[in-house]
């Protein structure tokens, strides 16, 4: 139920969702972070209801991956990922390239029987400080189903600001290097679940997916200290463009899932056009269940 909730609004900070003593999720919407790490929101943790936090917010080996975040690696000449960018023929570059996500003000923020709603307003501006895009993000924390397990939909609305565009969406892949197709809503996991076992909807298995289509991906590994097994899938919508969706996926050297549609086909978000991207992600405790990953996404495609 909704009323399980607390919600905790850190003012120009974070909004906080806890049940009982257990966080849930913090959205960070207003990091302090270097130009170059392309600032913008995250989430960081997200957390079973009975407390097991799988992400990992801002690693050494890539202090630009935020937990659970939107990070776009090529939008026409700029990088709304973070840190370098790849460069046709040249590989990896740290370029004077990295724009921001920027938050403007709160929509909606309440809880209701329904779930915890956050939709806010974003900007998103070049390196050079031009206003490319206007945002409008919702996050929908759901009424628990359970104990331990906890379901979020997360909606991107993105309109060219003004008279800028078109913004061409693309990937380190459409720019060149082989399999690297991430761009996206993204979640990078807790070191302990490297190695962690991956499972496509069509039933594919392993790492080799890369690259392949799929309605949902699941991510099944253990936390360190606690030694529970903890699963993460997350799900494409069918109302999303070129779905079912290309999955960016790793379980070494790092754990990490982006549902990516822009994997290896650039897409062109022309003037006065919409582009609207709505994911699915959930959280359990527990061994690997897939029938209940498959009942859980037919049942939020269908409500979401």
């Amino acid at each position: 139920m909704a009323n399980e909730f607390t919600v905790i609004h850190t003012l120009d900070e974070s909004v906080r969702v806890q049940r009982g003593p257990v966080v849930l999720l913090e959205y960070h919407y207003a990091p302090d972070v270097p130009q170059y790490e392309s600032p913008k929101p995250y989430i960081d943790p997200l957390a079973t209801p009975l407390g097991d936090a799988v992400t990992l917010d801002r690693p050494h080996d890539h202090l630009w991956h935020r937990g659970l975040y939107f990070g776009w690696a090529h939008v026409n000449d700029n990088n709304f990922w973070g840190g370098p960018t790849y460069v046709r023929d040249q590989g990896y570059r740290g370029l004077d390239n990295n724009g921001s996500q920027v938050h403007e003000a709160w929509e909606r923020l309440e809880k209701s029987d329904d779930g915890v709603w956050m939709v806010e307003r974003l900007a998103w501006y070049s390196f050079g400080g031009q206003r490319w895009i206007d945002e409008r993000r919702t996050l929908r924390v759901h009424p628990l189903a359970s104990d331990n397990e906890l379901l979020l939909t997360v909606v991107t609305e993105l309109t060219p600001h003004g008279d800028q565009g078109p913004f061409v969406f693309g990937s380190p892949t459409t720019n060149g290097r082989p399999n690297a197709g991430y761009s996206g809503l993204t979640i990078r996991m807790q070191r302990s679940m490297n190695d962690g076992r991956i499972v496509l909807s069509t039933g594919q298995e392993g790492p080799d997916v890369m690259g392949q289509r799929g309605a949902w991906l699941h991510f099944a590994g253990r936390l360190d200290t606690t030694n529970q097994p903890v699963c993460v899938a997350m799900f494409d919508h069918p109302t999303n463009p070129r779905h079912p969706t290309k999955f960016f996926v790793r379980n070494n050297p790092f754990g990490v899932i982006n549902p990516a549609f822009c994997f290896d086909e650039e897409y062109v978000l022309e003037k006065g056009e919409t582009l609207t991207l709505r994911y699915g992600v959930w959280v359990r405790r527990g061994e690997e269940d897939l029938a209940r990953v498959a009942q859980v996404y037919r049942g939020w495609a269908e409500g979401a």
